[in-house]
């Protein structure tokens, strides 16, 4: 079973966390209704980058994460820059044995006045598509 959690302080992730969802045919949830009691093949993480570093209820949640629960995650996100979380999520899961992918989605998202209308439609359609991709080659 594939599952797909997100943090979203501004709304932008919450998006390509539907989209993802969309493409991976799961429901997107908040990290506050992850159920930890149910065990996920592929896990798509949806972070972004805050002050410099991911949410502190996704790493905290992260780092009770065991193998026995998730074989592997895949990252996506938005950013005002282009800072990703995929390296930080890494260096909690990969030391006790779960395999972050190396294929993550991230695009702009729309921060005061930087970045306005992202994520977009396209960016959307590309999440979407990053998700199928990563069930597809999961199940190959």
């Amino acid at each position: 079973m594939n599952r797909v959690i997100y943090v979203s302080r501004g709304g932008n992730t919450k998006k390509i966390a539907g989209a993802v969802a969309k493409g991976a045919g799961v429901s997107a949830a908040p990290i506050e209704e992850f159920d930890t009691l149910q065990s996920s093949d592929i896990l798509f993480v949806g972070a972004s980058i805050y002050a410099g570093s991911i949410d502190g209820k996704l790493r905290k949640l992260l780092k009770g994460l065991q193998p026995s629960q998730v074989k592997s995650v895949a990252v996506f996100g938005t950013s005002a820059g282009n800072k990703s979380a995929r390296q930080e999520i890494k260096s909690i899961l990969e030391p006790k044995g779960i395999t972050v992918l190396n294929e993550e989605f991230h695009c702009r998202g729309s921060f005061l006045f930087a970045n306005r209308g992202r994520p977009n439609e396209e960016d959307m359609r590309q999440a979407e598509d990053f998700a199928k991709r990563v069930c597809n080659d999961g199940n190959e």
